[in-house]
């Protein structure tokens, strides 16, 4: 379905956004407002993500256990340890550490219980190979009830109430609802999405600026299900924007980039942090602050692909896939 990855697109251009703007914040180089503006987003970026990985995932949940483990457990946790690494190594550099916001991309103690604490990097890939084992543990019980549960858990964590000891399993146990969502409310959500219209993706923009508005201005951000309710309108806006904007010529290019996340998942951040590197050399102006997030997610989205398309070519294709002897195979059929 070409909304669906007209949606990925979207959500990997304002993760890369949102890193952009980190990086930026930390030298001092991301204004105020731009700061405002990309935490709001993020009631609709990973949700949306999440939401759309689990449209996908009924198939792989039913297949045999040693299907599952093989194709997305191993391969997410796989993927989850290389770039673990490499961020580690990476951000060892001094001038590329000096404008890095993570503290724990050069912490040994965290990359030693990265299995169990995921850093702040790759820690999507890890969710997803949890959300896949849990999803196959709860096949036997209704949906309502593991919408239910995990939609009380995601209200209770946004609004602080309950904490897990560490911010990446607050966002794990926040955003497991949105990949049940996904699953389990497929037809619902395509149904949304062949109904969307230029009307109803305005009336749906505007319920969120308002709901937004609302909740800042009475001060009711932190109260249990506030939050849970703002992802919910965003997700709205989300699959009617996708399903729309797919319809015409402009929309192509988010059809193409969301059937291409994972790689711009994994390399983005280090274009990144090499361009801020290089613009703390240069005077960069105030108002170039306000450009800069865009510019710079156009470019490191562009640069991660052409990167990706590289590595490929010169034999690194094992970044990005299990190796064979780790990959799973079907077994040949039986011939007489």
């Amino acid at each position: 379905m070409a909304w669906v990855d007209a949606a990925k697109g979207m959500s990997i251009l304002l993760v890369v956004m949102h890193h952009a703007v980190m990086f930026l914040q930390t030298s001092g180089m991301a204004p105020p407002a731009v700061v405002a503006a990309n935490t709001a987003l993020a009631s609709m970026r990973m949700p949306l993500f999440f939401l759309a990985s689990g449209m996908f995932v009924a198939g792989p949940l039913a297949a045999p256990w040693r299907t599952l483990l093989h194709k997305r457990v191993a391969f997410f946790l796989y993927l989850f340890a290389v770039w673990t690494l490499i961020r580690f190594a990476f951000f060892h550099i001094p001038a590329v550490a000096a404008v890095d916001p993570y503290v724990d991309d050069t912490d040994p103690m965290a990359l030693a219980l990265a299995p169990l604490i995921p850093g702040s990097g790759v820690w999507f890939l890890y969710a997803l190979a949890l959300y896949a084992v849990l999803g196959k543990l709860s096949r036997g019980v209704p949906p309502w009830l593991q919408l239910g549960v995990a939609g009380v858990l995601s209200a209770l964590v946004a609004a602080e109430t309950v904490q897990l000891g560490n911010e990446m399993w607050d966002r794990m146990a926040r955003y497991l609802v949105f990949f049940l969502l996904g699953w389990h409310a497929r037809h619902v959500i395509e149904r949304l999405a062949a109904a969307t219209s230029a009307l109803r993706v305005v009336a749906a923009a505007v319920a969120c600026v308002a709901g937004a508005a609302v909740a800042i201005a009475l001060g009711a951000r932190w109260l249990p299900g506030v939050a849970l309710a703002l992802n919910l309108l965003a997700l709205v806006f989300g699959v009617l924007f996708a399903a729309w904007i797919c319809r015409y010529r402009v929309g192509r290019p988010l059809v193409a980039l969301g059937a291409r996340t994972l790689p711009v998942y994994l390399i983005h951040v280090f274009w990144i942090a090499l361009l801020v590197v290089g613009l703390r050399l240069v005077p960069v102006p105030p108002a170039a602050g306000y450009a800069l997030p865009v510019l710079m997610a156009l470019a490191c989205t562009a640069l991660s692909l052409l990167t990706h398309r590289a590595l490929v070519a010169v034999g690194a294709r094992w970044l990005f896939a299990l190796p064979a002897r780790l990959a799973h195979s079907e077994p040949a059929p039986v011939t007489r």
